[in-house]
């Protein structure tokens, strides 16, 4: 995490441990639920190792959201933000290792080493520039596209990630992914 925030804020090591101290580091198993579907999301997380995914229960459909990788900030960002109660899942892929900020805890820092709000605008944007390039991709690119972009970007989730995951994050069903993945062996 110390790395990853290094790129967008100078700090010292002291107010480093500050911030660290307000987290509570926890490793958590493959398959766990971190954040419910009609509760606010109160956590976030920084992944110190392994996969978390998010996802929606849309008409008893299990619908990938979004996969959040190691040094990275996951959450139900909409319902962190507003406290309202989300739609989203989180649950690891992988075993995980995770720094968990309690929101409270983190805004209050904030208020206290302004410097550290700019941890906000880093996370708000890169959620931002996520989902427009999502967005993006299904109006602009096909299947096949949308597939080999996930590869080119995000080639390790396609060992540690079921098919069925990863299908419906692209928005097609398990059948169709293979169809695509067997067209592009053939190239």
């Amino acid at each position: 995490m110390r790395s990853f925030l290094s790129a967008y804020i100078d700090f010292s090591d002291h107010e480093y441990e500050l911030l660290i101290s307000k987290a509570k580091l926890i490793e958590v198993n493959k398959n766990e639920q971190l954040l419910f579907a009609n509760k606010a999301a109160e956590k976030i997380f920084f992944i110190k190792s392994g996969i978390l995914r998010s996802y929606r229960i849309i008409e008893g459909v299990d619908i990938t959201h979004h996969f959040f990788l190691e040094n990275g900030f996951a959450t139900d960002y909409e319902s962190f933000l507003t406290r309202k109660h989300g739609d989203v899942y989180l649950e690891t892929i992988t075993d995980a290792v995770l720094y968990e900020f309690n929101r409270s805890t983190l805004f209050s820092f904030f208020e206290d080493f302004s410097k550290f709000e700019k941890i906000r605008t880093v996370i708000a944007e890169n959620a931002y520039l996520k989902m427009v390039e999502r967005l993006k991709d299904f109006q602009t690119k096909d299947l096949k596209e949308r597939y080999l972009n996930l590869i080119d970007k995000n080639s390790k989730l396609f060992n540690l990630v079921s098919q069925k995951h990863i299908a419906s994050y692209l928005g097609v069903a398990p059948q169709s992914l293979s169809r695509i993945k067997e067209s592009v062996k053939q190239i």
